[in-house]
């Protein structure tokens, strides 16, 4: 996709795009070098949004450029747009001939001051592999905004957060291990950060670790491919402080499981921290080793819940003032009354909001609320002729909740939503969006037609084979079946 070079933007759609990017920009520099992102990105910028395909447009100004970026940022990259903008969005990298030019382009940023560097630092190109963290062998940087302070209280909340700053307070003295759990997007992984960030600044001298349980097992089984198990242990030995994200993706990894469990056993006995989280409680778990569920449970287990409508809307309003914008309050309860149980697309929809705000340089109105909440699937009160506890009711029953199975299952596969809705047909993707399509039809009672509109478009007939099909791919692979049963316990939850 080449854009032309005779586009313009308006000044409040350039400042709504920079800040699309500055936020991107952000994130990276949370996993890459700092030089490393200025040599590739400084010339590269956010040139589009489209809603309608759920993705942002990332220019670059030639192939060699984009041949870089996606080799060493594209999981990021993902990570990152739905992180900072939307989780249901992906994102296009494209050639965008006005970056070619050497003269600054209104749609670029000041690199080297968003990230700290001198301006005798000179941007150099490598095409070495970048480590994600170089300050440690492994592990995600702690995302320095999610703090205790960030969060907002609420009753669904409340308990989990004043266990998570004790552990905080006094890491390894209490509640250890700390096990959270709860649904998507209800604010897990931001405890974890805000435990870190904490510990960081009054405990100093704590090497703390945030590892996502997807990359623990990925560093376990590399770790036995090449004969260093013992070098790994002997890293994790160093760990004063753990925090563990999703430790349900243990389930069916019994070598991965009996590793940890002696890590696990190691760092308890040494008085060293952890905090787990999961989607659900421990003796809840699949296929994960008794032994280790039980060991979950030592601590102190805890629940995150969906917030109230009360809670809902003081999030939104945090949200936005966070911003430093304003969004009409009549407008903010359509989005608290409609976004009921998950947090992360409770901000998703802001961003949306005051994106379209800046793009189109007019204010918000109800319809612009609505076109939102349709963008992230929801049904809208007045479409259908239904009184607002029906349409809550509906919302919250069947597309909230099958809203959140796809999430589930986009996670699973480590894939993005936007992902199963795209026109890309990789055996993951595909088997994926087939297990939800047939979910969608023997569970929701979907039709074909609103199935295929659901995943971008597809036409009945696609969906029609899912349903034909998929079933047989069950009996034939037991590893599908057994995922396609972890997700219907998530329906009937």
């Amino acid at each position: 996709m080449l854009f032309e070079t005779k586009q313009t933007y308006t000044p409040e759609q350039i400042t709504a795009l920079t800040t699309v990017w500055s936020d991107l920009i952000q994130y990276l520099s949370l996993h890459h070098d700092h030089k490393f992102i200025l040599g590739f990105l400084n010339n590269c910028g956010v040139v589009a949004i489209d809603d309608k395909h759920k993705k942002i447009d990332i220019g670059v100004p030639n192939e060699f450029i984009l041949s870089q970026v996606k080799k060493f940022f594209s999981k990021t990259l993902k990570s990152a747009v739905q992180s900072t903008y939307n989780q249901q969005f992906s994102y296009d990298l494209v050639i965008f001939e006005q970056f070619q030019s050497k003269i600054k382009n209104p749609l670029h940023i000041d690199m080297r001051k968003l990230l700290k560097i001198s301006p005798s630092v000179q941007a150099t190109i490598s095409i070495e592999k970048q480590p994600n963290n170089p300050s440690s062998s492994f592990g995600y940087t702690l995302q320095h905004h999610l703090t205790f302070d960030t969060i907002v209280t609420g009753a669904h909340i409340d308990f989990a957060l004043s266990a998570a700053r004790a552990v905080a307070d006094q890491p390894g003295k209490v509640y250890n291990p700390l096990f959270i759990y709860g649904h998507v997007g209800l604010g897990k992984t931001h405890l974890l950060n805000a435990i870190g960030n904490s510990i960081q600044k009054h405990h100093n001298s704590q090497n703390i670790v945030f590892l996502p349980t997807t990359q623990l097992i990925d560093h376990i089984v590399m770790a036995i491919r090449k004969n260093k198990l013992n070098t790994l242990l002997s890293e994790f030995k160093k760990i004063d402080v753990l925090l563990l994200d999703d430790v349900q993706f243990l389930g069916d990894k019994d070598k991965t499981q009996e590793i940890f469990l002696n890590i696990f056993n190691e760092m308890q006995q040494a008085g060293k921290q952890i905090v787990l989280t999961s989607d659900r409680a421990p003796r809840e778990l699949n296929n994960i080793e008794a032994r280790l569920k039980s060991r979950f449970g030592l601590g102190l287990v805890c629940d995150i819940t969906e917030p109230d409508f009360e809670t809902r809307l003081a999030i939104l309003q945090s949200k936005v003032a966070m911003k430093g914008e304003h969004i009409d309050s009549e407008h903010l309860h359509i989005l608290a009354q409609n976004i009921t149980s998950n947090v992360r697309e409770l901000e998703g929809a802001i961003n949306i909001i005051l994106t379209k705000k800046s793009l189109s340089g007019q204010e918000t109105t109800i319809d612009t609320v609505h076109d939102c909440l349709r963008t992230l699937g929801y049904r809208i009160k007045g479409e259908q002729t239904v009184s607002v506890e029906e349409m809550n009711s509906l919302n919250s029953r069947s597309l909230m909740n099958f809203g959140t199975i796809v999430e589930y299952v986009a996670a699973y596969y480590s894939l993005s939503v936007a992902d199963l809705k795209s026109e890309k047909r990789s055996k993951d993707i595909s088997l994926a969006r087939q297990m939800l399509m047939v979910i969608a039809k023997s569970k929701f009672q979907r039709t074909f037609e609103k199935i295929g509109n659901y995943f971008g478009g597809k036409n009945h007939a696609a969906v029609i084979y899912a349903v034909k099909e998929f079933p047989k791919k069950l009996k034939a692979d037991p590893s599908l079946n057994h995922d396609y049963t972890l997700v219907l316990e998530q329906v009937e939850r």
